[in-house]
């Protein structure tokens, strides 16, 4: 299915939810929200224009809510398992949403998913939140899964010229990001 294919035979209220919300994390990953109109995410998603507004009242809120999900996403990996190895499977994708953010809060989403990472790694790792080689290695890892979240389909594709493959080159980054904690 590709982005502007639409999510068939939804019904029920949540179906009508999840199917929006599912749509605006799909369009949300190819461009900002202010891009994307009500109408497209409400075909998109498969369902009557008029259902955003009476379950969400606005398309903002849809977004938002899309924005909320995958925060909590990844904040949960990150929870259980520390910063590294560096997330490269599927959900990875996720990344793009924040990408692809025009943020006009004072707090961002990236505000309080750092947050949540600086906690689980420490937690992870046996060490302070404060502890400066914590903070560096959150830093750079996160600067790098957001890199690799945002590009990876640009990256993946420059790099099949070279005969690089989705799932080995995902395998080796997450490897290779391993060291960062051994140096």
């Amino acid at each position: 299915m590709g982005i502007t294919d639409p999510i068939t035979d939804v019904r029920g209220p949540e179906a009508v939810r999840r199917a929006l919300i599912d749509a605006a994390k799909a369009l949300s990953a190819v461009r900002s929200p202010r891009q994307v109109s009500g109408r497209e995410l409400a075909q998109r998603a498969g369902v009557n224009y008029g259902l955003i507004h009476y379950y969400f009242g606005t398309k903002d809120n849809v977004f938002a809510q899309a924005v909320a999900e995958a925060t909590e996403t990844m904040a949960r990996r990150w929870d259980e398992s520390g910063v590294l190895p560096l997330n490269t499977g599927d959900e990875a994708s996720g990344y793009r949403t924040f990408a692809k953010l025009e943020i006009d809060e004072s707090r961002s989403p990236i505000t309080d998913l750092i947050a949540r990472i600086v906690a689980g790694e420490a937690r992870a790792s046996g060490r302070p939140e404060t502890d400066s080689e914590l903070l560096a290695e959150v830093a750079i890892t996160t600067a790098l899964q957001f890199g690799w979240g945002t590009f990876e389909d640009e990256i993946v594709g420059a790099l099949e010229a070279f005969g690089g493959e989705l799932h080995t080159l995902r395998a080796r980054v997450a490897e290779l990001s391993l060291r960062l904690k051994a140096d």
